[in-house]
């Protein structure tokens, strides 16, 4: 669900309403006592703003979160089986990686990688894909 642009809108505007009021200057000089008093008022200003900045947030953080895609049942155990993709993937990534003076290259690692990432017959036989 995306965020529309009345809601930022709203929430730009109950912003600025509460910026604006921050640099307001006071009226008069009150007493100790007459803040007191006057703190436990509510202005109309204060409410609004408050319910308005209330009503944005609460609408803006009920999105539901993303979930991955449920991958085709068809797929599973296959070899593009996207969880065997991706851990062939980071094995060949590893295993090509300089050590030392010592590297290997994808030829080598390809049938070490499918021997640790392979959970089904099908994808520890025969070529893995066309590019490698």
């Amino acid at each position: 669900r995306q965020t529309t642009p009345i809601t930022l809108i709203t929430l730009l505007v109950v912003a600025i309403i509460g910026i604006t009021s921050a640099y307001s200057t006071p009226k008069t000089l009150l007493s100790v006592q007459q803040k007191e008093q006057q703190s436990r008022i509510v202005s109309r200003q204060s409410f609004l703003t408050t319910v308005a900045s209330t009503s944005c947030l609460t609408f803006l953080g009920t999105q539901q979160p993303a979930f991955a895609k449920e991958i085709d049942p068809a797929l599973k155990g296959t070899k593009s089986d996207p969880e065997f993709q991706a851990c062939l993937s980071k094995c060949v990534y590893d295993c090509t990686k300089p050590k030392g003076a010592e590297q290997k290259s994808r030829g080598e690692c390809l049938p070490e990688c499918k021997k640790t990432c392979a959970k089904t017959p099908e994808q520890a036989s025969g070529k893995i894909m066309d590019r490698m």
